[in-house]
């Protein structure tokens, strides 16, 4: 698999579900305005990340974060000078210094965070991908002090973080970008001034109602959303109106739900059962998040968390069951018995072909307020209907 292009036609939230969903290893290289990034993933997770916006080495960091001081740090590099084959500067800090490895290894997912957040605000420029196997650069980057981050960072949650900070950032009308060093951001044009364009969402969840035959509950609907939900429900509209079909609709879903709960699982509804496709916020030690959500399978015909919202085809917030599937979706997803789930669906041509899960694990609370979250579902589903029959008269034309 070779990635090359502009960041203007795909964007980092694009690229990084790609190389997640691949499970591929190598390093994608970024170039915007005299400025390079480079994102190193291992079997589809992110290992390690540079940028020369982040001039200082790890020991700097170190210190900086206040994890050593810089006596134990002039210590540690003369005695790595001394040995050989010369050790990793974590190595010497976790052998010879006392300092944890687990430790080391927090700052680390913290300083990659910090990298490939910041990239989210390159707009423009170019990326390459390069394949590659761990053993082609491992020794590179030790050489360079960039140690690499042993368990890996879920790919997905970077993504949806990542965009949603991005958005954050857009919705409250700031010019920069506060993730990192501040990165000049390009405010999305609109024809609306502030006051029409928070009427335009109230428009929007008055049509949207209208068009599934729930009229009766528009002005309930929108009084019940708050002003912030509407603002941000406009701006993720503005955002599936330009997706690809499936996969850029299913990454936005995630992105919002991401706003409303701690973990969320998107499962694709097929004719006979239902099968995980991707997640955010769910983690495990011995195995990817991802290969184990792309296992989990129900059937479709059986009783579970599921059934209620596929025969009414509407969004439900409840308890999950002690029940044979229910207990075997709570054991797929790490264990745990959450207060309440939101089940929500997906529906195209009358149908559901997706269902959105999510709860709060492992905090023990509620869902909350969800309403901006069901209208969202309901236009995702009717844009992916929309790309569906665009895709058949392209097609038919040809």
């Amino acid at each position: 698999m070779s990635l090359v292009g502009n960041l203007e036609d795909l964007g980092l939230g694009d690229i990084l579900q790609i190389v997640s969903l691949s499970q591929k290893s190598g390093v994608l290289t970024l170039r915007s305005r005299n400025r390079e990034g480079k994102v190193v993933f291992l079997n589809g997770k992110v290992v390690q990340a540079n940028s020369s916006v982040f001039p200082e080495a790890f020991a700097d960091f170190l210190i900086r974060r206040g994890v050593i001081d810089f006596e134990t740090y002039k210590g540690a590099r003369a005695l790595r000078k001394s040995l050989s084959p010369q050790p990793t500067l974590e190595a010497v800090l976790s052998h010879n210094f006392g300092i944890s490895p687990q430790l080391l290894q927090e700052a680390l997912r913290e300083r990659i965070e910090e990298v490939v957040f910041s990239f989210f605000g390159w707009s423009d420029g170019t990326f390459a991908f390069e394949l590659g196997e761990m053993a082609e650069w491992a020794d590179s980057l030790a050489g360079e002090g960039s140690p690499i981050l042993h368990q890996g960072l879920n790919t997905q949650f970077l993504a949806i973080e990542g965009s949603r900070k991005i958005d954050e950032c857009r919705h409250r009308d700031l010019s920069e970008v506060s993730l990192a060093p501040p990165i000049p951001l390009r405010e999305p044009t609109s024809i609306f001034g502030p006051e029409e364009r928070e009427a335009s969402v109230y428009d929007f969840a008055s049509d949207l109602l209208k068009e599934i035959g729930e009229a009766d509950a528009v002005a309930a609907s929108s009084k019940s959303l708050r002003s912030g939900a509407l603002k941000q429900l406009q701006g993720m509209v503005q955002e599936l109106n330009n997706a690809a079909l499936g996969g850029g609709i299913l990454l936005l879903v995630l992105r919002f739900a991401s706003e409303f709960m701690n973990r969320a699982v998107i499962f694709m509804v097929k004719e006979k059962e239902i099968v995980g496709l991707g997640q955010f916020g769910i983690e495990f030690e011995d195995e990817s998040a991802d290969v184990r959500i792309r296992k989990i399978k129900i059937p479709a015909d059986e009783p579970s968390v599921f059934s209620d919202v596929l025969n009414e085809k509407v969004a439900r917030k409840l308890a999950l069951e002690d029940c044979p599937w229910d207990n075997y979706l709570k054991e797929s997803l790490g264990g745990g018995d959450p207060e309440e789930v939101f089940i929500g669906p997906l529906l195209s041509e009358g149908r559901v072909v997706a269902i959105l899960y999510g709860d709060n694990l492992p905090e023990n609370l509620p869902v909350g307020e969800t309403e901006a979250l069901e209208i969202f579902l309901m236009h995702a589903g009717l844009t992916m209907e929309k790309n569906l029959l665009e895709r058949r008269l392209r097609e038919l034309a040809s």
